[in-house]
Formats: C-alpha cells, sequence, structure tokens
C-alpha cells in the first residue's frame, strides 16, 4: 500500500464534493509556525498548567488545616485564575512570551518540584 500524498503549502488543493462534478479549489497559506514551535508552546502550556497545579494543592492542603489561612488561599487563587488567564490567551505564534514562559516559569517550576522530595 503506497502513503498517500499531500499537496504543498501554496499548491491548491482539489476538492470533489458528494453529487458535484468540478472540484473546488482549496488554497492552502503556508503554515505561519514551525513544529518548533508547537512544541515549544505545549511546553509552556504545560508549565502553566503545572504552576496552577501547585497553587490547587497549597490550597486543598489550606483548607484540610483546623485555622486555614484564608488570606494565602485567596492569593494562591487569585495567582492560578491569573495562570488560567494567561493560558486562555497563549497562542503558537507568540514566540517571545512563550520564550519568556519558558524560561520564568521552567526555573519556578522545578523550584517547586525540588522542594515536593
Amino acid at each position: 500500500m503506497s502513503s498517500p500524498t499531500y499537496p504543498l503549502p501554496g499548491e491548491p488543493t482539489a476538492l470533489i464534493l458528494d453529487g458535484e462534478h468540478a472540484p473546488y479549489q482549496l488554497e492552502r497559506e503556508a503554515p505561519k509556525w514551525s513544529q518548533e514551535d508547537a512544541v515549544s508552546y505545549e511546553v509552556a502550556r504545560e508549565l502553566i498548567t503545572a504552576l496552577m497545579a501547585f497553587r490547587s494543592e497549597w490550597v486543598a492542603l489550606e483548607r484540610a488545616k483546623p485555622a486555614p489561612d484564608l488570606s494565602a488561599i485567596e492569593r494562591w487563587k487569585a495567582e492560578r485564575g491569573a495562570y488560567a488567564a494567561e493560558l486562555r490567551g497563549l497562542h503558537v505564534a507568540d514566540r517571545d512570551n512563550i520564550a519568556r514562559i519558558r524560561r520564568d516559569y521552567g526555573t519556578e517550576a522545578r523550584r517547586l518540584a525540588a522542594l515536593e522530595r
């Protein structure tokens, strides 16, 4: 069995729909990001998610105490919400922001993970 061939970016793609006799031509744009960009984006998403998870864990542990520190809980919830907003706004083509997240949040995630050992 031969593997399918796909049109290169910039080449039109012929599409024939059920019952149609003339193909539609779909113009394909070149991708706006590379595979490396996509991997960096996924790493940034994972780092943000990890920092959100630490905050969720801290909130749960604090709530379980006989006298929880409510101000700490609110601060961690606010931080978690800020990370969630940043995650929602993250775009694969935002290379500068993704580099910042990988650098800064990567350092923070490693530091927090080391504390848990």
